[in-house]
């Protein structure tokens, strides 16, 4: 897998080819490992933008995930790293990141409530979110992008985000920037007065 992982970034970008079109052609490589496995090497290897790239162009390697296979991605991502003495393209919040910033769901608020997950890494998670607010937030570029042909569809985002909620797990990641700042600086205060 490793060796996969490798030559599809090294390749990546190269002759123009991007997104979709050229991820297809790892797709069934990649179906012969656990997307769990597939997406911690990814996240703790590659940078950011070059996972989400990864991701969406890929749906079909987690859009059936379930909300439980999801929590279990977030645990193999653990322990983090000191976020700030990270460079912000650093893909080992990716998890979080992806699916608060794409799918739309409130990975922060899940991640906070898992009684397995330490607290120094929720600490970890609130800092990294903190760092760059804006980062989570869709913008009309990201948009224009999602459109089934360069990456995944919105259509298919929003379905995978209405399964996901269903469930009950998680909620609807529905911020603009100053309610996100105001929800981490609440939930850094709870996490820290039950310290």
């Amino acid at each position: 897998m490793l060796e996969t992982l490798k030559r599809m970034y090294d390749g990546y970008g190269f002759d123009k080819v991007v997104g979709i079109s050229y991820f297809n052609k790892f797709l069934d490589e990649l179906r012969s490992y656990r997307f769990s496995e597939i997406f911690a090497i990814q996240a703790k290897t590659y940078p950011l933008r070059y996972v989400f790239d990864f991701l969406l162009s890929t749906p079909s390697l987690w859009v059936q995930l379930s909300d439980v296979e999801w929590i279990e991605i977030m645990n193999s991502m653990n322990p983090r790293p000191y976020p700030l003495k990270l460079s912000l393209d650093n893909g080992y919040f990716a998890d979080i990141h992806f699916l608060a910033k794409y799918i739309r769901v409130n990975s922060i608020e899940v991640f906070l409530r898992q009684p397995s997950f330490s607290d120094l890494d929720k600490n970890y998670i609130i800092q990294y979110c903190q760092r760059d607010v804006y980062s989570f937030l869709v913008d009309e570029i990201d948009l224009e992008d999602l459109d089934g042909d360069y990456f995944v569809s919105e259509k298919e985002i929003r379905s995978v985000q209405s399964r996901l909620t269903y469930g009950g797990i998680f909620s609807n990641f529905n911020f603009n920037e100053d309610e996100l700042i105001n929800f981490l600086k609440k939930q850094h205060i709870l996490l820290n007065s039950l310290q």
